[in-house]
């Protein structure tokens, strides 16, 4: 009996510690398994039965990438203003019904609308629910749920491409369609998670005392240098999402004599190590300087990372090559473990509490950019140099480390709007 208490009690203590939290944890990973099933099929779909080549494919893509970005701090401002559950509430929305809409899609104008119009507020899913997360929850808890988030969604994507694997044998288009059916049908889910979280209002700008001051003022995001060096360094730090999700599988086949069966090993054990391990490490990054102390870590092993994947080009074995890929990929790992969990205290701790909308989405410009542009950069930059592009690679992740430590260095004075500028009635940024 003890021992089966024991067990229940560890289990107890595994899981998130709130209600908002379990309920946000459990959104992700259904809305991810989803999201999983669509990516999975979404280009051969396109390309075979929605009359679009490989080109307009990326192209489209591109266009609808640039208008995700550029919509991204507007509709921060939206959460700010009516609260993030209500906003998130109309975007979950509009994504199910947006992936309907791509059944319709025939050639490449209503690929590129469409597409456009989604994007609008898949990239806005992110910050919201990192701003949700801030107004629901607090303390230690907070970046904890953030690394449940992220350890169920790579979970769900990894469900959803199984399912995906099984539905595309057919090779039918029916099979692609149910495909798309599925992930809007998971933000239906979603939506109804949403739901039973509490409401959240706008909050109201308060003054040095804490009381109400409708005429306190901050810089807005883009003015505060500060903030903007904090995004500039999570954007370069986040190309590890490029290298392991476009590069790695490219690298292996064409430019190691590793066998290709090596990328779903790599593919596969970070995998498993996010999921074991990313709320582990958010118990370590509960402050301002432990997250900037883990932001330096992780740049040290992406610098060391990148000099094990030079060495598996140029070694002429397969198994000395398999051997520094494995050494590469977990410092790779460790290193996005430790960027991701600092990242999300890190904008906490510098987004005013109710601007945090604007805020976390202006940050999250840094990671939509680098998922943007990061793949074709450095594939370019790999085709180009071969092995010693690793090398150019690597120079940028210490200078990252830096902008970092600008950006989150103590304030000596409280930011104010430059004088003759638009300020906007928020709270002043203070730490998390």
């Amino acid at each position: 009996m003890t021992e089966r208490t024991s067990w229940g009690a560890r289990f107890t203590r595994a899981l998130p510690a709130t209600r908002e939290s379990r309920i946000i944890a459990l959104n992700a990973l259904v809305g991810s398994v989803g999201t999983g099933m669509f990516l999975a099929g979404s280009a051969l779909y396109f390309t075979r039965f929605a009359g679009l080549s490989e080109t307009q494919l990326g192209l489209g893509m591109g266009i609808a990438g640039v208008v995700g970005l550029a919509t991204t701090v507007p509709v921060g401002r939206l959460a700010d203003r009516f609260g993030p559950r209500n906003v998130l509430l109309v975007v979950v929305l509009w994504r199910a019904i947006g992936y309907l809409a791509y059944l319709n899609v025939d050639g490449f104008t209503e690929f590129v609308v469409t597409a456009s119009l989604l994007y609008v507020m898949d990239r806005a899913g992110q910050p919201l629910n990192q701003a949700l997360v801030g107004r629901l929850i607090t303390g230690t808890e907070r970046n904890r749920t953030m690394g449940f988030i992220r350890s169920l969604r790579n979970l769900g994507f990894t469900v959803g491409f199984g399912i995906a694997g099984i539905a595309l044998t057919t090779g039918s288009e029916a099979a692609f369609r149910w495909l798309f059916i599925g992930n809007a049908i998971s933000f239906v889910f979603v939506f109804t998670f949403v739901t039973m979280l509490p409401k959240v209002g706008p909050s109201a700008p308060k003054g040095e005392d804490g009381a109400p001051d409708p005429a306190a003022t901050v810089v807005p995001p883009l003015r505060d240098w500060r903030f903007v060096a904090a995004m500039a360094s999570n954007g370069v730090l986040f190309l590890h999402d490029a290298v392991l999700i476009t590069v790695l599988p490219l690298w292996v086949a064409e430019h190691t004599p590793s066998p290709d069966w090596m990328i779903t090993v790599l593919v596969t054990t970070n995998t498993v190590i996010t999921v074991l391990g990313q709320v582990r490490v958010t118990r370590h990054i509960d402050s301002l300087p432990s997250a900037a102390r883990a932001t330096n870590w992780s740049a040290v092993l992406l610098t060391f990372a990148c000099c094990a994947f030079a060495a598996s080009g140029v070694v002429d074995t397969p198994a000395w090559a398999s051997v520094t890929l494995m050494g590469a990929l977990l410092l790779l790992t460790v290193a996005e473990l430790l960027h991701s969990a600092s990242s999300w205290e890190i904008s906490f701790a510098l987004s005013p509490a109710a601007a945090q909308g604007r805020y976390l989405a202006f940050f999250n410009l840094g990671f939509s950019a680098a998922e943007i542009a990061g793949p074709v950069v450095v594939l370019w930059l790999l085709a180009r140099t071969g092995p010693s592009g690793w090398l150019v690679l690597a120079v940028f992740f210490p200078l990252a480390a830096a902008l970092n430590w600008i950006g989150t260095r103590p304030r000596k004075t409280t930011p104010t709007a430059p004088a003759g500028a638009e300020a906007t009635p928020v709270s002043t940024p203070t730490g998390a």
